[in-house]
């Protein structure tokens, strides 16, 4: 792709993101300019040999390592905090970004995608000079055990994966004795093979994320051009999008067997992790393969113009509605309780700064065009066209819950009057010595709940989708109690008539958490995005389901619904601890801006090295530059830096 490539991320990292007050996150990525940073005071006296390391490395190998200690990230992701800190400091090809929360006790190291190092030299040096002397508080000793490391990496190409001899010596742990060499004691192997395990674990998760937003991204592009262009101009792109979705989906079901009660061997365990990494870079190489081909569809470059009316339009069109939205929200929240509307409470408000965001950006747009800057408005465009997008999935995902808090209500006395027929039919048993130990405690549970729950429906505003939801669990633990008692046809149509209330709380849970997720990616991990995508799974398997077997569809679809909802609450604490204040606009272009990336509208240009080389030149036009626009279709390969990191 042509060079505008790497003039967007110029525009939304250094012009865009430096416009936030500085007092919105007190440890931000920040761009640095020094190749040794210590904000948190770990260095002391020793900053000057960590400054003599990162010379040599530099003087020897053409290397320049950047090393920067902060107390902690402000909640953001530490592979993120350094990936944007140094996109920010316009880091080169040669150039590497070491980022340690002393606080925290986190670190990260930012690669471009082009770094001579393999990403597994580049693990390599991590787990053996790193994360060794940063466990031991050393924090001086991390980063001139980083230079050596590298030093000798860039020394040795032919040997990435082999224990490298400058550590064994640097470390002390290498003597020679009547010619004999010292072995490594075996409680230093044991903490090694922890260290490669928990690097995986980490490398595992970060590739999920990393792979779903990608996923997201290109389903949006996918989307857009789809609308543009017809089906059939899009269809080798959406071929390629499916794969992708096949590959994530089953790198999630790995992830979800990995969380699940039963536990898995060492060797299992690492086999598992192993595959999902594999088939999360399947994923990204299939979208990677297409992305040259896609650039060359939209070309955004000679339709800005066209492209910029369009969203326009669709801003001018959408916003007038979020009052719509306000008032149905309102309204809803008049008749039922607030905690009905907390999946979307936020969403009015989320809209109203992606909004903002699309039409600061769409001005300055416009601006570019009339100045001749092509790639820049092309940037501006992309970006104030995922915002859009993502007002209208907002303000939607609103209107949705409010017709399933409806539905809810609605279903709500047929749903009591079931449990009340089985609750007869239930006591009718128990009447009988032979099931009355099996029946009572249930009984009293199932009566109990009910009870409580029409005492709840008759003193006022509740949330009927979480009532629905106690309705079920009294009624399938009443179905748990009779399974034995009554034959399997009788089983089959009870969990029929159950299934359609479950199918309901499943699919408004997974929807408003899907919804929440994917438009606050730039701060929720794998772990929620794993329970919905086994949510959804598990939904799809239930429809599937309903007709040959309702009891199991019915189970699937219980289980759906607990693990969207396990996921909501995961999402949330994520994004509560992001360090983005959801003030409703209050900060007026500082929320508009950090909304923009907290959603993933910005994330993706910040993810790549600036430009070829240390402050270098523009890369050849027409071929596509590292990391990519927001809303670029592609994968890892087209999205930009690498590395690792994690906890010590």
């Amino acid at each position: 792709m042509s060079a505008f490539r790497h003039v967007i991320r110029v525009l939304l990292i250094t012009g865009a993101l430096m416009a936030i007050p500085a007092a919105a996150h007190a440890e931000a990525p920040e761009a640095v300019t020094q190749t040794v940073t210590d904000h948190a005071g770990a260095l002391g006296a020793r900053a000057g040999e960590v400054q003599a390391a990162v010379t040599r490395l530099e003087a020897d190998h053409g290397i320049r390592l950047y090393v920067v200690y902060v107390t902690d990230f402000s909640g953001w992701n530490a592979t993120t905090w350094a990936d944007q800190t140094a996109g920010l400091s316009r880091l080169g090809r040669d150039d590497l970004l070491m980022a340690v929360a002393t606080r925290e006790r986190r670190y990260a190291v930012s690669a471009d995608a082009d770094f001579p190092l393999s990403t597994e030299q580049l693990n390599q040096v991590a787990q053996d000079a790193i994360v060794p002397a940063l466990r031991q508080d050393d924090w001086a000793g991390a980063a001139i055990g980083a230079a050596k490391g590298y030093g000798t990496a860039m020394a040795n190409p032919a040997n990435p994966e082999g224990r490298s001899a400058w550590w064994l010596a640097g470390a002390g742990v290498l003597a020679v004795a009547g010619g004999g060499v010292y072995l490594f004691s075996r409680r230093r192997s044991t903490s090694r093979h922890a260290a490669a395990a928990k690097d995986l674990e980490t490398r595992a998760g970060q590739a999920l994320v990393h792979t779903d937003d990608a996923v997201k991204t290109s389903e949006q592009e996918v989307g857009f051009a789809t609308a543009q262009f017809g089906e059939e101009a899009a269809k080798p792109f959406a071929e390629a999008l499916e794969y992708a979705k096949g590959e994530l989906d089953q790198a999630f079901r790995l992830r979800q067997q990995l969380d699940d009660e039963v536990p898995e061997d060492d060797a299992t365990r690492q086999a598992m992790l192993e595959e999902i990494v594999r088939r999360c870079a399947d994923a990204n190489a299939r979208l990677d393969a297409e992305s040259e081909a896609f650039d060359r569809l939209r070309d955004l470059e000679k339709q800005a113009p066209r492209v910029l009316a369009e969203v326009r339009q669709a801003h001018a069109e959408l916003a007038p509605k979020l009052a719509e939205v306000r008032r149905a929200m309102a309204a809803t929240e008049e008749r039922y309780a607030h905690s009905a509307l907390t999946p979307v409470e936020d969403n009015p408000d989320e809209a109203a700064n992606r909004l903002e965001f699309a039409a600061q950006t769409l001005t300055a747009a416009q601006e570019s065009l009339e100045a001749g800057e092509s790639g820049r408005a092309v940037a501006q465009v992309l970006a104030a066209q995922s915002a859009v997008d993502q007002a209208r999935q907002l303000m939607e995902a609103v209107t949705r819950r409010a017709g399933d808090i409806h539905q809810a209500a609605a279903g709500l006395k047929p749903a009591l009057e079931t449990v009340a027929a089985n609750l007869s039919a239930a006591k009718a048993l128990a009447a009988d010595e032979a099931y009355a130990a099996d029946l009572t405690p249930q009984i009293a549970y199932a009566e109990s709940t009910a009870t409580q729950v029409a005492e709840d429906v008759v003193a006022g505003r509740v949330d009927p989708i979480a009532l629905l939801r106690r309705v079920e669990e009294a009624q399938a633990t009443l179905d748990g109690a009779l399974k034995g008692v009554r034959d399997k046809k009788a089983r089959q149509e009870q969990a029929r008539s159950m299934l359609d209330q479950a199918m309901l709380t499943a699919r408004s849970e997974i929807a408003a958490t899907k919804d929440f997720i994917t438009t606050n990616r730039g701060a929720v991990g794998s772990t929620a995005r794993t329970r919905i995508a086994e949510a959804e799974r598990l939904l799809a398997e239930a429809r599937a389901r309903a007709g040959e077997d309702p009891s199991a569809a019915l189970a699937a679809a219980q289980r759906a619904d607990q693990l969207a909802q396990e996921a909501g609450q995961e999402a949330r604490r994520e994004v509560s601890t992001f360090g983005y204040g959801r003030t409703g606009g209050g900060r007026g272009g500082a929320d508009a801006m950090m909304g923009a990336v907290l959603g993933g509208i910005l994330i993706d240009g910040m993810m790549g090295g600036m430009m070829s080389g240390r402050g270098g030149g523009r890369p050849t036009a027409g071929t596509r530059g590292r990391g990519q626009a927001p809303g670029s279709f592609g994968g890892s390969g087209t999205r930009g830096r690498r590395g690792s990191g994690g906890a010590f």
